[in-house]
Formats: C-alpha cells, structure tokens, sequence
C-alpha cells in the first residue's frame, strides 16, 4: 500500500518513535528499578551487618568481663582473651549467635581483641574490641574500647607529680583543689616503682596553714604505685606537729605498698622537737547517695572468725593490702655532727614494722579507720599488732573470705566500654 499523504507518514514516524521512545524509557524503568532494589538490599544488608558486628562485639565484650576460667585442681583463675577469636555466626532458626555455623546464617563475626596505647606520651592502655562482620556483599566493622584511666596526676586533680620535671620531684603530693566525682581513679608515677608521698613543699603547706587532713575522694582509689606517707626523714622538720590524717574516701582503695609514720618528741641538743604521725585514714565517699555496704550485707562475706565483730548499722567500704608490704616506720631525733665537734639534731629510722596482720589481705573497713592511733606516740611500747587484731575484734576492719574479695583483675571490668565513632 503507497503512503500518499505526507500526514500519514509522519504519524507512522510519530509511532515508531514513540515505541523507541518507550521501550527505552521500560528498559530504564526496569534498570532503575533493578538499582532501587539493589539499594534496598544493599541498606537491609547493611543494617544486618552493623547490627551482627554491634552483637558479635558485645558478645565478646561479655565474656572479656567475665574472664574466669577453670584451671587444674578445680581452680578459679583469670583467662584474658586477646587476640583473633572464634568466628561468630548468626542463626536466623534460632536467633542467636552461635561459635558454629547453621544451615540457615544470617551472615558472620570475626571478632580481634587487643590493647592499644591510650596516648603517645603515656604508657596508659586500652583494650579494644574491634568485629567485622559480612552479611552477603556487606561488611560492617565496629569497635568498642574502654575508656583511659583517670590519673591522680591528671589536669583536673592534680594529686601529685607523675615525674622528675620542672624542678618537682615525681610522687610528691600536691595539695590541689579538684572537684570529686564518682570515678575510678588510678594512683601511679611515670615510672610507677616511684612512691607517692608527703614531700617538703606540701608539708611546709600544711604546717604553715595548719591542715591536719588532706583527702583524695573517688569511687575507687588503685594505687599501682606505693604510697610512702614520708620518704625522706629531712621532711619531717617541715610537717605539722601532732596527728596528720591522709584521708582515702573511696568504697574500694587497692594499695601497692605503704608506709605509715610516727616521730616520738625528743630532745637531743637543748631544744625539744615534737610529736608528730602521720596515717591514712579510710572513709566513704559522699556523692549523694549512700556508699558502701551496711554491716548486715557483709556479714555472710567476713571471714566466720570475726562475723560476730560486724556493726549492723555501720558502713563499710573494701581495701586490699596487695602487692608491697605494708609497714610502720618509727622515726627518732637524735645527736649529729657537723665537722665532728658541732653537735645539732638530726632525724633518722629507728625502726621499720612490718605489718603482716595486713599483707596481702583483703578486709572490709568501717568508714573513718585510722591505720595508726593518733596516741600512738603517748604509749609508752606501743603495740601496734595489738592494735590491728583490736581493730578486727571491734569491727573497724574485717577479712573478707577470699571468693567475695575484688582482685586487681576485676578492677578492670570498673572501666567502661563505649562505642567508637
């Protein structure tokens, strides 16, 4: 059949175009409909495995807080978990995580536990828990870290020096004003076997000023440093006469070593020198709520030999005599020399007592128990093991029975973890 009118053919032109037109325009409906779903499989999969990572992190993160393994002998010891760990599948029949793989898998964890530097100029470390996890095409990597310890030499308490720099002397106390807060807080110098302790500069402070106490307040205090209350006997001409408490409010103090001090008055070049102690004292903090323990919750938890000694309505907070040993250093003024025949008075030990009553225990404390007596330089052959076991009968400190104490390992579980952006 012949086209005569020119109108004719340009509607048959029309209609091919159109039918180009619309085949391309379904084959890019097609496409983009293909992309969307492509989209939305790809974002399900995505939200799948964000949500596996997040599960196998946690997982992890559970058993990393609740690390005690059965060792020979039926023993309880720590088993820390570093490094790659078993693989983790989701199973979608049963919707849990599983360490074997199922017929019907959402997709899998691989989990990698290690520590990392918190800083580049400390030797502070956090434990990271980093899980990458597949979901079809989809990877998803997460990581959930412990916060860095809080340093009694951080900025906002500056508690004492951590170091031998700009003229200050590492360990020495600062008496710094701070803003307690309801955090773990760990005692240590750079070099950690350097002691914390009273130095010249605070205890002229503290004499000049007449301040028998000074108090360092946290919801735990770890030293991982010892504390020695005096370490040079120099000092002790500079510090306040009398009785001087260094008050530890704390629901849990870890000690590593610590020395408590006492001076008898003395007299051995015409002047008389005075008295003077020096002590921690152990108390709770006061945060707004009610810390510690009341006597009637530990009572199952004290060692049955002194259960009878617990005060019902007494508070109580934990402190472990770890790590160094715990000792009693008497002082005593005496004659010195200068150039032989110049004779002045002069401080040194008289003796060091180890208190093995304390070493390596944990106890139970009531809240305001002095180590040492403030009399303690008014008894004449002061009995300072009577006094301890005195302390156990009467209910100020009791020994806790060793599946209820908190080990220095469990102090790390205090540290949060969060999720890392």
């Amino acid at each position: 059949m012949q086209l005569r009118d020119e109108r004719g053919m340009m509607a048959i032109g029309v209609a091919l175009m159109l039918i180009v037109v619309l085949s391309l325009f379904s084959v890019a409906l097609w496409q983009y409909g293909m992309l969307e779903m492509r989209r939305v499989q790809r974002t399900e999969e995505d939200t799948q495995a964000l949500f596996l990572a997040r599960a196998g992190a946690e997982a992890v993160m559970g058993a990393w807080k609740n690390r005690m393994a059965e060792a020979a002998g039926g023993k309880k010891e720590y088993a820390v978990p570093f490094g790659q760990m078993d693989p983790l599948y989701y199973d979608l029949d049963n919707k849990r995580l599983t360490p074997d793989k199922p017929v019907n898998s959402l997709g899998k964890a691989e989990v990698v536990v290690r520590l990392e530097r918190a800083t580049e100029d400390r030797d502070d470390y956090v434990t990271v828990i980093e899980s990458t996890a597949t979901v079809g095409s989809t990877t998803r990597t997460v990581k959930l870290v412990t916060y860095p310890h809080r340093y009694g030499h951080d900025g906002t308490l500056g508690w004492y020096y951590p170091s031998n720099s700009g003229g200050q002397t590492a360990g020495a106390i600062r008496l710094s004003e701070y803003i307690p807060r309801p955090e773990v807080v760990v005692m240590k110098t750079d070099n950690q076997t350097d002691a914390i302790f009273l130095g010249s500069s605070a205890l002229t402070t503290m004499a000049t000023n007449n301040i028998k106490n000074y108090t360092w307040t946290a919801s735990a205090l770890i030293f991982d440093s010892p504390l020695r209350l005096i370490k040079n006997a120099d000092d002790l001409f500079d510090g306040p006469n009398g009785s001087v408490d260094l008050t530890l409010a704390a629901e849990m103090v870890y000690l590593n070593g610590l020395d408590v001090v006492s001076i008898r008055k003395g007299s051995p070049v015409l002047l008389e020198y005075p008295s003077k102690d020096f002590s921690i004292v152990l108390s709770l903090p006061s945060f707004g709520s009610e810390a510690g323990f009341s006597g009637n919750d530990i009572r199952d938890k004290v060692d049955n030999s002194y259960r009878n000694a617990v005060v019902s309505n007494a508070r109580y907070g934990e402190v472990y005599f770890y790590g160094g040993s715990v000792r009693w250093v008497e002082y005593e003024y005496f004659k010195d020399y200068i150039w032989i025949f110049i004779p002045f008075t002069n401080i040194r030990v008289k003796q060091r007592t180890e208190l093995n009553q304390l070493n390596g225990r944990g106890f139970y404390f009531r809240d305001g128990w002095r180590l040492i007596p403030t009399n303690i330089n008014d008894v004449t052959g002061f009995n300072i093991a009577k006094y301890i076991q005195d302390s156990m009968n009467t209910g100020w400190i009791l020994p806790i029975k060793e599946e209820f104490q908190t080990r220095r390992e469990d102090l790390e579980n205090l540290r949060p973890f969060y999720w890392e952006r």
